[in-house]
């Protein structure tokens, strides 16, 4: 079974993909690192030098070439910026619907995303909302607490047969 996390940046996905991966013992992959491997580059590094439009033809790429294990993905939060990586993404996809407020919280701490760099929050999510909708299985709360959310995913996956 694969499953992805999807959202916005700054909802929480590499955190809930991470603690998901350990319940399930299945295998985690932070999309946008093995991007990094495989490019010999960072993320902004990517934007800066070659646009937007590269690092999608990469993600899509990368999604290609993911394994069809057990694994959790964390995606980067434009994976839903181009149509056909909702087909690449085989298996279940969980969107995590997260309070701008409780997003501009956790980004005070974080790295700045490049995105964040030349849009605000509020039209990146405007962009992509309906698209998070689009491409989920499954639409998951996560202004609160990691444990919840991860349990909210399990019993969902649990009531749907997922496992």
């Amino acid at each position: 079974m694969r499953i992805f996390i999807i959202g916005m940046p700054g909802s929480g996905k590499t955190t809930i993909a991470r603690h998901l991966a350990t319940a399930l013992n299945y295998t985690y992959i932070d999309l946008d690192g093995w991007i990094e491997r495989d490019s010999l580059m960072f993320v902004d590094e990517i934007f800066e030098r070659y646009g937007e439009e590269k690092f999608r033809t990469l993600e899509t790429k990368t999604l290609k070439e993911l394994p069809k294990d057990n694994i959790v993905v964390a995606t980067g939060g434009g994976i839903v910026i181009k149509k056909e990586n909702k087909e690449l993404m085989e298996g279940i996809k969980f969107f995590l619907d997260t309070d701008l407020d409780v997003i501009r919280k956790r980004l005070e701490t974080d790295y700045q995303r490049p995105l964040l760099k030349t849009k605000s929050l509020e039209a990146l999510f405007d962009e992509r909302y309906l698209k998070y909708q689009d491409f989920a299985d499954a639409v998951v709360n996560n202004n609160y607490d990691i444990d919840q959310t991860v349990k909210v995913i399990l019993n969902y996956m649990k009531n749907e047969e997922y496992k």
